[in-house]
């Protein structure tokens, strides 16, 4: 029985991981084209390794959690980086806050161009489902990845199946010499370690909510051993219709777009959960980590987090990505480093 409840809680920690890590470069593509694509199938060993890096360093960060009975990433970071800690904390906060409202200004923009929906109105539908989420604490993270996760995975399936049996093939290979492999190694690690600067805000406080060990050790090995298998998948796809792909800023939609009107609109609604799954895993970081820095036991953090979101989508998509993302980008990629020491 207690072996039972170890995988069910195990899958359920795997689905909040992935939920957490892939957002909207996930669903549309560009991520991986980035970061994998461009290598051409030499690529398959980038994503090896950062399969490998969200399994142990995530492992790391729940087993953390777990020990310092975390309610936040906040104590997990105290422990790593001691005295500069403060500083790590308001890097984070200032991270998930700015991605929570690009989240919204995301959502928006892709209900209104996928859908007709008024943009503030896709925005705060987005804001609410978060806010709603992120009030039942890691119950709702676990509920609600339940439900997103499988529903990516599964589209990703369907779009694997569509180019396995298409006769679709690349127009020419794209690959590197064995003498590059130092790009390799610093695209696959600097993948893994972005995604994982995002995901400890989750990770931590549901490593310290869930007390059985083994159901960490086991959502950390499927969870990102399924990331490392979502991103084969999807990167073998883009693949298959090189050069093309280089050409959209949406690489997914000339694979989809082929696939029939009904899918495309599946794809829209896909797109738009796994911007709700990040802006869900942002808001509930930093509620957690407010309500334990302040011993605030209410519900008014997370209110004022949500309306803070919605008064910075505002500002529109595109110039918090062109604003804000390169300045946090730079300070984050020296934050990556420390971590993985530490880890």
């Amino acid at each position: 029985m207690q072996s039972k409840q170890s995988w069910n809680y195990g899958i359920k920690i795997a689905l909040a991981y992935i939920g957490t890590v892939i957002g909207a470069g996930f669903a549309t593509g560009q991520e991986i084209l980035q970061f994998f694509t461009r290598y051409g199938y030499n690529s398959v060993l980038a994503i090896l390794l950062s399969t490998v890096l969200f399994i142990v360093v995530g492992r790391k960060i729940l087993l953390m959690g777990n020990r310092l009975g975390a309610e936040s990433y906040g104590s997990v970071i105290d422990q790593m980086f001691g005295a500069v800690s403060p500083l790590v904390n308001i890097y984070l906060a200032i991270s998930y806050m700015l991605t929570l409202g690009a989240m919204f200004a995301g959502a928006g923009a892709m209900l209104n161009e996928q859908f007709g929906m008024p943009y503030l109105a896709g925005a705060l539908i987005t804001a609410g489902i978060s806010l709603a989420v992120t009030l039942y604490g890691v119950r709702g993270i676990l509920a609600s990845n339940s439900v997103i996760a499988p529903s990516i995975i599964t589209f990703n399936l369907v779009i694997l199946a569509y180019v396995l049996f298409s006769k679709s093939r690349p127009a020419g290979h794209i690959n590197i010499t064995p003498g590059q492999l130092l790009p390799l190694l610093k695209t696959g690690i600097t993948y893994a370690s972005f995604n994982l600067i995002l995901s400890v805000g989750v990770l931590a406080p549901m490593g310290g909510a869930v007390r059985d060990v083994k159901s960490l050790y086991i959502g950390s090995l499927l969870g990102g051993g399924l990331l490392g298998l979502l991103l084969l998948t999807g990167n073998y796809s883009m693949l298959q219709y090189t050069p093309e792909v280089f050409d959209r800023e949406i690489p997914l939609m000339l694979i989809v777009g082929k696939m029939g009107r009904v899918l495309l609109l599946v794809y829209g609604l896909i797109i738009w959960l796994e911007i709700l799954s990040t802006a869900i895993g942002n808001l509930f970081s930093i509620n957690t980590v407010v309500r334990e820095k302040l011993k605030v036991k209410s519900n008014i953090p997370a209110l004022i987090i949500t309306l803070v979101g919605f008064l910075i989508c505002t500002l529109g998509f595109s110039n918090i990505v062109q604003w804000f993302y390169p300045a946090l980008g730079i300070i984050g990629f020296i934050l990556v480093g420390m971590i993985l020491l530490q880890a």
